[in-house]
């Protein structure tokens, strides 16, 4: 009777209690399925879907979806790793180094990823530690496996190194908390002119607050990154070419927290891209650190890598990034020797792929990239798959006296 009139959808999301327009669609597939990626994103609390029909000259709104984003699990409640390695911290500075940021990293990983942050954000920002402080037991679980790992190697007592590094960890947060306070007269973060921003940190504490507060006012800049991918861009922005004409103290700092990025296993995973297999995604980085053209085989599944990612190798190829080689090198290590098969969908060929990594570990000079360290992991690695091989053959006790039992 009166026509079948104009209709049109409307999608809006919910984040930090705020509805927004997020954009308008005449097909209602097109706007059910905007809605689900909205809902999906991260921030985003709630969305609609609005159904506008004009009949007759009247408007006619119908909300035909409305759902809310189902509520994370609260992670970060749990240790993501041992305290092996932890330095045996006296002083600040000792604590906000690169050893005790990898132990950090390790301990606290699960928590981490899922705040976006760095242990040097950690260190560095008054609010994101008393984030971590509010989660009840874990900072405390942390510095008791710290306390533990101490007591086995260096014979210290458990329960006074606990309480040393309780009092460590809040002189570094209370020097961050001290510094948010006067936070209207701290210098300005510029990230296009470090050398102008180092030079206004030095007349507002001297040079021996230098890196502290340098750090400090980074962290704040890196807020706006989201990501620790995006962070990674941030910081990368700030590195002119191959860092060449670069202070090394601005180099070293920025590759102190580049490292950091580095140790997030999640991270690495989005930056190398999608890849077949473990396999491929050793090969990729490894192409990486040695500045190598990706495999250009038209039927390689594997994604490209990231160009922060190649940019970060490259930079670790020159020298200028000695934190960030060490942790990639040690991510390679890890996996080499872990069990996880090189390929799931072909356990035979464990074997060969694990001598290709071997020849591709090598560079120009024949030298094997890791050295030692990861001549034993290709080794264990090898050992094992030569265990297996005679354990499914019957051969248990073969296996067992290779593996030295």
């Amino acid at each position: 009777m009166f026509g079948t009139g104009s209709v049109s959808y409307e999608v809006q999301s919910r984040r930090e209690g705020r509805w927004r327009i997020e954009g308008a669609y005449t097909d209602q597939e097109a706007a059910l399925s905007a809605a689900r990626s909205q809902l999906a994103a991260s921030g985003v609390d709630e969305v609609k879907v609005i159904r506008f029909r004009t009949v007759a000259g009247l408007s006619l709104e119908t909300v035909i979806l409305h759902k809310t984003a189902p509520k994370p699990p609260r992670l970060g409640l749990t240790l993501g790793g041992t305290a092996e390695g932890a330095p045996l911290c006296r002083t600040p500075d000792d604590l906000r180094g690169f050893d005790s940021r990898v132990v950090i990293g390790r301990l606290l990983r699960p928590y981490l990823d899922a705040q976006r942050i760095t242990p040097t954000e950690l260190l560095h920002s008054w609010p994101l530690f008393r984030k971590l402080d509010e989660q009840g037991a874990l900072l405390g679980a942390a510095i008791h496996a710290v306390a533990r790992h101490h007591a086995d190697i260096h014979g210290v007592a458990p329960g006074p190194r606990a309480r040393e590094l309780r009092l460590l960890v809040e002189a570094v947060t209370g020097a961050a908390r001290d510094t948010l306070a006067e936070r209207r007269r701290l210098p300005r973060f510029d990230s296009s002119d470090l050398p102008g921003t180092s030079r206004s940190i030095e007349a507002a504490v001297g040079d021996a607050g230098h890196d502290t507060l340098f750090l400090t006012l980074l962290c704040q800049h890196l807020e706006g990154g989201g990501t620790l991918a995006g962070k990674l861009d941030l910081l990368l922005a700030m590195i002119d070419g191959d860092g060449e004409g670069m202070e090394p103290r601005h180099l070293a700092l920025l590759d102190g927290v580049i490292a950091d990025i580095m140790g997030s296993a999640d991270t690495m995973k989005e930056l190398l891209g999608a890849q077949p297999s473990l396999h491929a995604g050793l090969c990729a980085l490894i192409d990486a650190l040695f500045d190598r053209d990706p495999d250009p085989a038209p039927t390689s599944m594997a994604a490209p890598v990231a160009g922060s990612l190649r940019r970060v190798c490259l930079l670790a190829l020159r020298g200028r990034a000695p934190q960030s080689r060490a942790v990639l090198l040690e991510r390679l290590r890890h996996a080499i020797a872990g069990e996880q098969p090189l390929d799931r969908r072909d356990a035979k060929a464990e074997a060969v792929l694990a001598h290709g990594l071997a020849d591709r570990l090598k560079g120009a000079d024949g030298a094997l990239l890791g050295g030692a360290a990861m001549e034993k992991a290709l080794d264990r690695r090898l050992l094992r798959h030569r265990q297996s091989v005679l354990r499914a053959q019957g051969m248990h006790d073969i296996a067992d006296r290779l593996g030295g039992r």
